[in-house]
């Protein structure tokens, strides 16, 4: 599900400007690249991918969103493990999120037995950076997490989900490279 409204991704853009001046060494999600994962697949087969496809299609794009278009808001940014993701939150009816993540993974185990992942509550965000620990500037590590404080109901703007898409994700020197894949 990946985020589309120009002036939200500005607002994520400034606050993660905001963040590189606390910690360089953060690695951000390139402004193109924000997008909420439903469920990280891994590696898997090439011949699976279109399978896949023809699942979100069918099983959860047609038969639960049913064209509709949801308007959620990106409120408040947190962290998870000690900093090394940082993300934003959606705000919005999360109870229909929590049944399009039960029914990917559900149809997924059922059709083509890729593992259910093992946390069944579902904490739909953003991840905007990750930071590792062996990378971060003490100096500067209050500051950052008073950038978090005073940023935790800031409402970002709004992300429009209206289908769940497979997504490949490439890794290069300079970050991930994701490309939706149809077929």
């Amino acid at each position: 599900m990946e985020l589309a409204d120009n002036d939200t991704k500005d607002n994520i853009i400034s606050f993660i400007e905001r963040l590189k001046t606390n910690q360089p060494k953060i690695k951000f999600v390139e402004r193109e690249n924000l997008h909420m994962t439903v469920k990280f697949l891994g590696d898997i087969q090439e011949s699976t991918a279109p399978k896949i496809c023809s699942i979100l299609k069918e099983e959860i794009n047609e038969k639960l969103f049913q064209n509709k278009n949801l308007q959620y808001q990106l409120k408040g940014a947190g962290q998870f493990k000690n900093f090394s993701v940082l993300w934003i939150t959606l705000d919005g009816d999360i109870q229909f999120l929590q049944k399009i993540k039960d029914a990917v993974e559900n149809v997924l185990f059922e059709k083509l037995k890729i593992p259910k992942d093992d946390r069944s509550e579902f904490k739909p965000h953003l991840t905007i950076g990750r930071l590792k620990s062996s990378n971060i500037n003490h100096k500067n590590f209050n500051s950052l997490k008073n950038v978090f404080k005073e940023n935790k109901d800031f409402n970002f703007g709004v992300f429009n989900i209206n289908q769940v898409k497979l997504k490949k994700s490439t890794l290069t020197t300079k970050g991930p490279i994701y490309t939706d894949l149809v077929f």
